[in-house]
């Protein structure tokens, strides 16, 4: 199993949220093909970086998901990600190892 992790970095900032639900959750969707959980962050008071949103998907791999990504929707979901990368941490978890 092979996990995407996606923070949403604290912010008073509502275009950000904005962001993170009208496209980047979408993008998630559309390069899955299901639905995107949003879940709200309750932050630990010992982490130095705060976070207010989380989601994840799971795959089978790390091949099937660099597969995803270099499809017409992984690209368009890269590319957001890229733009975006300043409010998010991005973590991948591999059980497989």
């Amino acid at each position: 199993m092979y996990k995407l992790l996606l923070f949403l970095h604290k912010t008073n900032q509502d275009e950000i949220l904005l962001h993170f639900n009208d496209f980047t959750k979408k993008y998630l969707a559309d390069l899955t093909g299901e639905e995107i959980k949003v879940a709200d962050v309750e932050s630990n008071l010992l982490l130095d970086k705060k976070y207010s949103k989380f989601c994840e998907v799971t795959v089978d791999s790390k091949e099937t998901w660099d597969r995803m990504m270099n499809s017409k929707e992984g690209k368009t979901l890269n590319k957001d990600l890229m733009d975006f990368h300043q409010h998010i941490t991005i973590i991948f978890v591999d059980y497989n190892n």
